[in-house]
């Protein structure tokens, strides 16, 4: 018993209990997770020109002109392709502006202002008789105008990537008087506006 307990002294430490220590404990002030970063906004798709589309009219009779143009933001003027706040930014009605303007012809399709749905946003056909209908029709072949056209503009498809149609109007032109046929065609994408389709 002596050695043993002289074992003891000698070696300090050695003779106490082989316990493990007690964990610390846990510190009772909550840890806040670290905020995950936030996603970045895609960036806009910036099209090409390509892919913003064309206007192709023919224009047969006392002026004879065929002509296609350019899409982009110029060409398709669209509020249903706007934020709410960037509609409230615009002045006039909802509804879209389609311009197909070159060195032959001028076409431009416009809001009425008449009806509230008057230029709904989906497909529809515009029909018009001596220049009236549901929208107004702007149209000019240099210094000469087709200034009460008949015919129709048929939007085929409409929706948040593009505008698309066909056109069949004929009149006379002022001055002159002569006969005159505007046929042609439209696909014009949405060219970055705050509410296309990405």
């Amino acid at each position: 018993m002596r050695t043993t307990l002289m074992i003891c002294l000698l070696a300090g430490a050695a003779c106490k209990d082989d316990k493990p220590a007690p964990a610390p404990a846990p510190d009772p002030t909550p840890v806040e997770p670290t905020p995950a970063a936030k996603p970045l906004p895609p960036k806009p798709k910036h099209l090409t020109e390509a892919e913003l589309g064309t206007c192709h009219l023919t224009a047969s009779g006392a002026v004879t002109a065929d002509q296609t143009t350019p899409g982009g933001r110029a060409a398709a003027n669209i509020s249903y392709w706007m934020s709410e706040a960037d509609q409230k930014k615009m002045m006039g009605v909802d509804g879209f502006v389609i311009n197909c303007i070159g060195s032959d012809i001028r076409f431009q399709l416009v809001p009425g202002g008449g009806k509230k749905d008057g230029m709904p946003f989906k497909p529809k056909k515009y029909d018009f008789e001596k220049g009236k209908g549901d929208a107004n029709l702007m149209i000019a072949f240099g210094k000469t105008t087709l200034a009460t056209p008949s015919g129709s503009i048929d939007i085929t498809s409409f929706d948040s990537h593009h505008i698309a149609g066909s056109i069949e109007l004929a009149g006379k032109l002022t001055p002159g008087g002569g006969d005159e046929k505007l046929t042609g065609n439209f696909d014009l994408a949405c060219a970055g506006f705050s509410a296309c389709d990405k």
